[in-house]
C-alpha cells in the first residue's frame, strides 16, 4: 500500500513529521495570509487615527488588537516553517 493510497483511506500519512516541501508550502501560505491582512490593518489604523472612532473606543479597538495578533502569528508561524524547512534540507 503506497503512502498516497493510505492517505486516501485513513486520512493520515504513515510518517509523523512534515517534509521540507510541505513546510515551505505551508510557510508561504501563512506568510501570504499574514501579508494579505496587513492592508486592512493599516487602513483600519488610519481610519481610527483620523478620528472616526472616538465615540466607542472599546468596540473599535478590540478588532484592531485581534487583527494585529492574527497578522503577527501568521507571519511568525510562516517564517518559522520556512526556516525549519531550510534547516531540514
Amino acid at each position: 500500500m503506497t503512502v498516497d493510497h493510505r492517505l486516501l483511506l485513513t486520512g493520515s500519512r504513515s510518517r509523523g513529521t512534515l517534509g521540507p516541501v510541505e513546510l515551505i508550502t505551508g510557510g508561504l501560505l501563512l506568510t501570504a495570509a499574514g501579508l494579505a491582512m496587513v492592508g486592512p490593518l493599516v487602513a483600519a489604523l488610519l481610519i481610527r487615527r483620523s478620528g472616526s472612532a472616538r465615540v466607542v473606543e472599546t468596540a473599535a479597538t478590540t478588532p484592531l488588537i485581534l487583527l494585529s495578533v492574527a497578522v503577527t502569528l501568521a507571519l511568525t508561524a510562516g517564517i518559522g516553517m520556512v526556516v525549519t524547512a531550510v534547516r531540514r534540507r
